[in-house]
């Protein structure tokens, strides 16, 4: 019990933490990387979200204020439509599924379903839509955004 009442660490044990919440914030300001606005010519890379791992109905891509979402729906027997909303004018947008039995995608250009350039839409064939991988990149102000996402998201759309 005399341990705890020794006044280096009792000081030790409440300064402790707090310079690690120091650090952690001091290493992020340093090393971290600044937030800036897309550059022409530059590629970029897009985040899936949480609802593109699991049976949701539909995927989110996202960097920084530039998102994507892909909508699913099954129109037969391993025909997919494809429709993409997007919060900012697409110039092109390119898509392929990657299978496992296949070694190369073959890309697929989606077709604007809007004259402002905010839906896009394309039917795909998936053999195995929860191995399967999808692939896209959009092209918006003379930049390239890239994703890679898994196909499950598609599974909550399809007739049981």
């Amino acid at each position: 019990m005399s341990f705890f009442k020794n006044k280096h660490v009792l000081t030790a044990s409440l300064v402790a933490p707090l310079l690690a919440v120091m650090a952690y914030y001091a290493i992020d300001f340093f090393v971290g990387e600044k937030p800036h606005a897309a550059e022409d010519g530059q590629s970029y890379q897009l985040i899936e979200k949480p609802n593109c791992r699991y049976e949701s109905g539909a995927c989110g891509l996202k960097n920084g204020d530039f998102e994507l979402l892909l909508v699913p729906e099954w129109i037969g027997e391993g025909q997919l439509q494809l429709t993409l909303n997007s919060e900012f004018p697409l110039d092109g947008v390119v898509i392929a599924v990657d299978q496992k039995e296949t070694n190369r995608p073959l890309p697929t250009d989606m077709l604007a379903a809007s004259e402002d350039g905010l839906v896009w839409a394309t039917v795909l064939s998936s053999s195995d839509p929860a191995q399967d991988r999808l692939r896209l990149v959009a092209s918006a102000s003379q930049s390239l955004w890239y994703g890679d996402v898994a196909l499950k998201f598609a599974m909550a759309s399809t007739e049981q």
